[in-house]
């Protein structure tokens, strides 16, 4: 797979598309799974966000990262706003370097993501334990590792129905 970034002109993107992205990630997130087998997934909703955030930066931005946070909080039964602060402000973050960020190879924008989903469970981790959880451990912070190299996948997935194809 090479992680070069697509030198073909794209499609536009409709709105219509991100939501349905958007509206997938979160069923993803959902989906009941065996207690032990979701400390490796990655957060879904967070990924695909990263995405259009980087992408599409005037259709998806920090208001729409704060209510998807929102969505996230009510779908996982977690605490109310904790997804929100640390997606609108993770999107404030990726939004800043958005310029570079979309001039970058899938690698360099694997290796951003990544750092860009550490700070998303870091602040999520914090907001935990000031409301008197305790530390969740160290093997929280697998799955932004495995989102970072699910990211060409998913690159590569998104762009698909966008690409023209000759005949």
């Amino acid at each position: 797979m090479s992680f070069d970034r697509p030198k073909e002109l794209l499609k536009p993107v409709k709105r219509r598309f991100i939501f349905m992205t958007l509206l997938l990630a979160v069923l993803v997130e959902m989906i009941p799974l065996p207690h032990g087998s979701t400390r490796w997934l990655p957060d879904f909703i967070s990924l695909v966000l990263l995405y259009w955030l980087i992408n599409q930066p005037r259709r998806v931005n920090v208001g729409v990262a704060f209510l998807m946070g929102l969505v996230a909080d009510i779908a996982t039964a977690g605490m109310l706003g904790q997804h929100a602060l640390a997606y609108s402000t993770t999107a404030y973050l990726a939004l800043s370097r958005q310029r570079q960020l979309v001039m970058f190879n899938l690698g360099q924008q694997a290796l951003s993501v990544l750092g860009l989903m550490l700070c998303n469970q870091s602040i999520m981790v914090v907001a935990r334990m000031l409301s008197g959880s305790a530390f969740v451990g160290w093997s929280y912070f697998l799955p932004p590792l495995i989102g970072a190299l699910l990211w060409p996948l998913l690159t590569k997935l998104l762009l698909l129905p966008y690409r023209h194809h000759s005949v």
